[in-house]
Order: C-alpha cells, then structure tokens, then sequence
C-alpha cells in the first residue's frame, strides 16, 4: 500500500493495497479456513477426525470450539484491517490488542512445531502439542499447519501496516525516546515483570529438560517433543522479553534504533501473557479433559507468567504512547518534551 504521508508522521490519503498487501491478506484468510471448517464442522455436531467419539462430544470441548473458532475468525478481520484502508482509521488499541494476542499464541508454535515434526518423522513419535489417541493424525497437521502460515500472514501484514501507519515512531533513534511522565512506572514495571519472567521461566526450563515434578502430565507422564520445546521456548521469550523492554527504558539517550528490542519485548511480552492464559482458560473449559494433567504447580506458573506478560504489555504500552506523541508534532506530548529541550544556541 502506497500512503501520501502527513508532514508530521500521521497518513493521510492512503492509496489502495497493492498486489503484494493484497496476496499477504489473501494467503492469511486461506490459512485460516480449514481451523474455522473443523471447529464449524464439530459444533455443528460432525465427530470427522475424531477417534473417540464420546470426548468429541463433551459440553466442555463445545465450549471451547466456540471460543476457539472466534479467535480465528477476529484473525481474518485483522488480516483485512491490516490490508484495507478503513484499518487505518481504527483505533490503536483495536488492532494492537489482538494481534499481540495473535503472535503471542502462534510465536511459541512456530517455534516448537517445526523441529517437532522433524524429530516425528525420523523416530516416529507424537511431536503434536496434545496430540492423543482421541483424535486423528491429519487433524494437527491441518490445524497446526495453517497455524504457521497465519503467523507469517498475520507478521507480514502487520509490519506493512505498523510502517504505514507509525514509521515515524518505530525509525526513531533511541536517544530520541520521550523520558515522559509515566517513566518511573515503566520501569518499576518492566523490573517487577522481569522478576515475574524468570519465576515463570524455572519451571519451564525444568520442564523443558526432563524435570517430572508438578509438571502437566504428572510424574508418571511423558511430555511430547513439542511440549517440550514449548516450555523452553516460553522460558526463553518470557526473560528476553522483560530484559529487552529494560533496555529500551534505561538506554533512552543512546543513539541507536530502538525498533529490534521493542520486537523482541513484543514478541516477548505477548508469548508470555497470552500462551498461559489460554492453558488456564482451557482448564476452566474443558475440566474433564483437562483437568487431572494440570497439576498445582502448572497452573501457577501459568498464572505468574499471566502476569508477567500483562505487566511487560502494560509497560511497553505507555512507553509508545508517550513516544509517539513526542515525535507527532502538535501533541501535548511532543510540546512538552521539546520545549524542555535546550536549543541549539544554548547548548555548550
């Protein structure tokens, strides 16, 4: 999408997508279709894929069906507001809450999934995050599999639509960082999401390396390759995520781009927050089925990790905002930052 850009950062007259946004967009609502095909086949009462046709049909799983189908079908909005020209127009919380959501939980998937299914095809064994004799084989190929190609969609997609939309914002050097009013709380903030992550990571490297106790398949259970490879994973973005967002607020005055480290925070924060707040509504929904693998110990950690995330969203949230009205002429912001600036004449 070609955008006439306002003098100051803000877009006006945003021309129409090209074939490039066009292709992104319509490869990403493709991806989406067969997820939302299965969950609309279940919920309407079709057991195709299952091999234990009693679990296919718990309320609890209905339940989630519901909730889950909903969540791919705001994908597919999103991927037309990133696309379209009214997505521009949409308030900034509108389309950055659901796409953190989004690569929070499709993140750790991309990067277990992959090296899960090459270990499967070489030993054989069940590399499915959940995979279990209750459902069919093609059912975590097809649904996984179009998982990954929503990831790079829905990424791509952003990217163009965030460069469109705040390029000023995210070009900036890092020594131009507005240090506004809500500073001090960022970084008692990040600190104390940061002492949260690496609460939440122990575990999940404990997990990750063999460790049996309190985690979600109990002692005398077996973690699948791609569980595995999930809770490193999660461990990794969890303390990644809250040291990247700390060097964006201590290092304000470098003159370096900040845009790498706000990735990793976001990619960080969103995992973090996102992924164990589904683990804790599943156990919610589906408590029959769920249930006795979630021991104590899983289920807190999933919540320390809720909070770590949510605290890092919270902390990173106020930093753009108060950056983007300093950079945005004709803001309060912006006239309270430069005003308190020396000039040019004034400086020694």
């Amino acid at each position: 999408m070609t955008v006439i850009a306002h003098p100051h950062g803000r877009t006006d007259a945003p021309a129409a997508p090209g074939r490039f946004r066009l292709a992104v967009c319509a490869g990403t609502i493709a991806a989406c279709v067969p997820y939302l095909t299965i969950k609309l086949a279940w919920l309407s009462g079709s057991t195709v894929g299952w091999n234990d046709v009693e679990a296919a049909r718990d309320s609890g799983l209905y339940v989630a069906n519901a909730i889950t189908m909903a969540m791919d079908a705001v994908a597919v909005v999103i991927a037309l507001a990133f696309t379209f020209r009214w997505g521009l127009r949409l308030p900034a919380w509108l389309v950055l809450a659901p796409i953190w959501i989004a690569a929070g939980l499709l993140a750790p998937i991309v990067i277990a999934v992959p090296p899960a299914a090459v270990v499967m095809a070489f030993d054989g064994s069940a590399a499915e995050p959940g995979a279990s004799d209750a459902m069919q084989g093609w059912v975590f190929a097809v649904v996984y599999g179009g998982f990954i190609l929503q990831a790079v969609g829905l990424l791509t997609a952003f990217v163009l639509y965030a460069r469109a939309r705040w390029g000023d914002v995210l070009t900036a050097r890092a020594r131009d960082i507005a240090v506004g009013a809500t500073h001090g709380l960022q970084l008692v903030l990040a600190r104390t999401a940061l002492v949260f992550a690496v609460v939440f990571a122990l575990p999940n490297l404990y997990w990750a390396f063999g460790g049996t106790s309190g985690r979600p398949d109990g002692p005398t259970g077996d973690l699948n390759v791609a569980q595995h490879i999930l809770a490193g994973a999660g461990a990794t973005l969890a303390v990644a995520g809250a040291a990247a967002l700390l060097l964006v607020l201590r290092r304000a005055d470098r003159p370096r781009r900040f845009v790498r480290p706000l990735a990793v925070a976001w990619i960080g924060s969103a995992a973090t927050f996102a992924w164990p707040l589904f683990s804790l509504v599943a156990v919610l929904t589906q408590p029959g089925e769920m249930g006795h693998d979630m021991s104590a110990a899983t289920n807190m950690t999933s919540l320390t990790g809720v909070f770590a995330g949510l605290l890092m969203g919270l902390a990173g949230a106020a930093l753009l905002a108060e950056h983007a009205g300093a950079v945005r002429p004709g803001t309060a912001v912006y006239s309270a930052v430069y005003s308190a600036r020396p000039t040019a004449s004034s400086t020694p």
